[in-house]
């Protein structure tokens, strides 16, 4: 009689661990930080298509990860509330700054930019995650939903 093998004794058990470096993680203290910090992620896409990350901060608002949360068109992205935050919630994260580019060289706001920031700082409130910013960056520029005073 031939042995079945069944499904527990084909899966090990994944572990993680999460160490901090001996190097200080870059701080976050305004837009221009982070504008500054996150720009050369999007060196390669800039002026090709739209690109949303996250910036993971802890309550010292110093970045512990960067997360590639979706990759559009050259004039929408749509941005995955569920993913961002279930990222968020597996890292310890106490705060994210969502950051897209526009190839366009705009900065403008869109009423569809200013809706799913809305939207994903309501779903972090939830899980007591900060939203601390939506940021909208080009090659020269930035602009900031926090200093805007749109969020």
């Amino acid at each position: 009689m031939k042995k079945v093998t069944i499904y527990k004794n084909l899966v090990g058990e994944l572990t993680v661990n999460y160490k901090r470096t001996k190097q200080r993680a870059e701080k976050i203290s305004s837009s221009e930080d982070s504008a500054d910090f996150i720009r050369p992620y999007f060196d390669h896409v800039m002026d090709d298509h739209e690109v949303v990350k996250v910036i993971h901060l802890n309550h010292e608002n110093r970045v512990i990860n960067v997360h590639h949360a979706s990759s559009g068109t050259d004039i929408a992205c749509l941005i995955p509330i569920k993913a961002i935050v279930r990222d968020a919630i597996m890292l310890p994260t106490t705060g994210i700054i969502l950051v897209h580019n526009h190839p366009s060289g705009q900065t403008k706001f869109s009423k569809a930019d200013i809706a799913v920031s809305k939207k994903l700082e309501i779903a972090c409130n939830y899980f007591d995650i900060r939203f601390v910013d939506s940021i909208v960056i080009t090659r020269e520029n930035h602009s900031s939903m926090k200093d805007e005073r749109v969020i």
